[in-house]
Formats: C-alpha cells, structure tokens, sequence
C-alpha cells in the first residue's frame, strides 16, 4: 500500500515540475496599425449602393426569402414532385423537382392556400379560411 503511494506522489510531481518549466511563452504583441477611417463612396464611385431616397435606389430582397415570382428553396425534409397536385397545398419548385416546403411567402402555395410562417422551420400552406382573401 505504501509503495502505491509514493508512486503516485513520484507521478504527480514529475508531471508537476513538467507543467512549471514548460517554456511555452505568449508571441511578442505587434504594435496596431492606426485605423483608416471609413468614407461612404459616393454616387458614381465604384462599390456604391443605392441608399433609400436615391433616384436609382431598388429595394432588395430580404435574404432567404424568394425574388418576386421565384419559389422557396426546398428544405432537406421536401418531397419529390413533377407537379403542384403531388405537393398537397405547396407548389412544386421544378427547378429543384421538389415541393416549396417549408413556405417563405403564399407564391409557394396554391391559389386558396396561405403560407403560415410562424411554423418557422414548419412553415406550411394551410388552407385559407372561409371569406378571406
């Protein structure tokens, strides 16, 4: 039993004395370069975008949500499709022959079908209810 505790004692101690004389010093800090200050580029500079109130200024769309008249991009759990009838109340994106699912906006469902979006990954077209538009 002792000899089991002066081996373990002699182990933690050579590790010890291994940790405190390691020679692992921090990199010497570089002095920082001063910061640019950021200009804005002006209209008919090259890198400048349209801000609101400009003439030229064309809103863009929000990112992850579909171009006006394009389809959602079908998420990993979307179904295989030829046609919207294979999609239930989505429609089918062909470019990815698959359905519009999850839905980011109503041009992914059919006509009588709204995209509920608070579902957030489960967006889905439901059906409209009666008298809505």
């Amino acid at each position: 039993m002792a000899r089991i505790s002066f081996a373990v004692v002699g182990v933690v101690s050579v590790l010890g004395a291994l940790v405190a004389c390691s020679k692992d010093e921090p990199p010497p800090a570089t002095p920082a370069q001063p910061a640019q200050p950021y200009t804005q580029p002006q209209p008919g500079q090259p890198g400048y975008v349209p801000q609101p109130g400009d003439p030229n200024y064309q809103p863009q769309p929000q990112p992850g949500a579909p171009a006006p008249g394009q389809l959602a991009t079908p998420g990993p759990t979307a179904l295989a499709c030829q046609n919207d009838s294979q999609c239930m109340t989505h429609r089918c994106n062909l470019q990815y022959q698959k359905c519009a699912f999850p839905c980011v906006s109503d041009a992914d469902c059919i006509q009588g079908a709204t995209c509920f979006v608070a579902g957030g990954p489960a967006a889905a077209c439901l059906p409209k209810p009666p008298g809505a538009q």
